[in-house]
């Protein structure tokens, strides 16, 4: 099986993608090399990656962007993973970078390693039921089908609550995965009974509103607390916030199992991340 072979999968499986503008895609190395082993991972940090080439995995399979360049004498990039990445193309924009800059110590790196970096961000955000926010909703203990889906959101029903009680429901659910507060604006005697939930960067406070929850579940990565925060005060919906990295954990995770059951030949390692940050108390 070569490498190609998984992207395909993808493709052939991902209705729901569009195929001509999604950032799934081989980000770096070879499409043509043949599949010794898989690691599935949130983010390509030098860890991560290092940890599967030491596990013997030569493809590494991440749900965030590749940062990773090649710069000419003058520091202007002329070969950027994330050139090819919708998400993150504005990034690299005019940028000049010094010859020690990590990306291009990443981009010598991955070269040296022979290592070839997929993205799978579109397909398994929106898989249903074990894609990312069904196995987020999931890992939270709201096993019950959702009232909504749309995208990146679901609204689920709740038994009656108040905010401060839901808070330290899911704050014990996180804790396994790292994060060990929670941030939240609003009432916390607020009674809650339906919850919109939401992952990744691109959850938008009012369009997760528009689903009808009393209170909002979204990332660090999914709001701007001087816009949010305020309305959120303004209109008493409250917000819960948790980092990004870590509500996307458990697709990761389910991610691994999907590719071990379509692959079953390959030998698949899950490269945790959970929360990115500790709170020092």
């Amino acid at each position: 099986m070569k490498a190609q072979d998984i992207l395909n999968h993808f493709k052939s499986n991902g209705s729901w993608v569009n195929w001509e503008k999604t950032v799934d895609q081989i980000l770096f190395g070879d499409p043509k090399v043949e599949v010794n082993g898989i690691a599935v991972s949130w983010m390509p940090t030098f860890s991560n990656l290092s940890k599967a080439v030491d596990e013997g995995c030569n493809i590494f399979i991440t749900h965030e962007a590749l940062f990773a360049a090649k710069i000419d004498d003058t520091g202007n990039i002329i070969d950027c993973p994330i050139v090819k990445d919708l998400h993150a193309r504005w990034i690299a924009g005019k940028r000049k970078l010094e010859k020690d800059d990590i990306w291009i110590k990443k981009m010598e790196w991955l070269e040296e390693k022979n290592l070839t970096v997929i993205r799978c961000h579109d397909f398994w955000d929106s898989y249903p039921d074990i894609g990312v926010h069904g196995a987020w909703a999931k890992w939270l203990g709201y096993t019950k089908p959702p009232i909504k889906v749309d995208n990146y959101y679901e609204l689920h029903e709740i038994q009656e609550t108040t905010l401060e009680e839901l808070c330290k429901e899911i704050l014990e659910k996180i804790r396994p995965l790292g994060q060990d507060s929670i941030q939240v604006i609003g009432d916390l005697d607020k009674k809650i009974s339906r919850i919109t939930l939401g992952t990744g960067a691109a959850s938008n406070y009012r369009d997760m509103h528009a689903f009808g929850g009393e209170a909002i579940i979204l990332t660090d990565d999914g709001t701007l607390l001087w816009e949010s925060g305020q309305w959120a005060k303004d209109t008493g919906i409250p917000l819960i916030i948790v980092n990004h990295s870590l509500s996307e954990e458990p697709g990761m995770r389910s991610l691994a199992k999907y590719l071990k059951k379509i692959f079953p030949d390959i030998p698949v390692l899950q490269i945790p991340v959970g929360c990115i940050f500790k709170c020092i108390y």
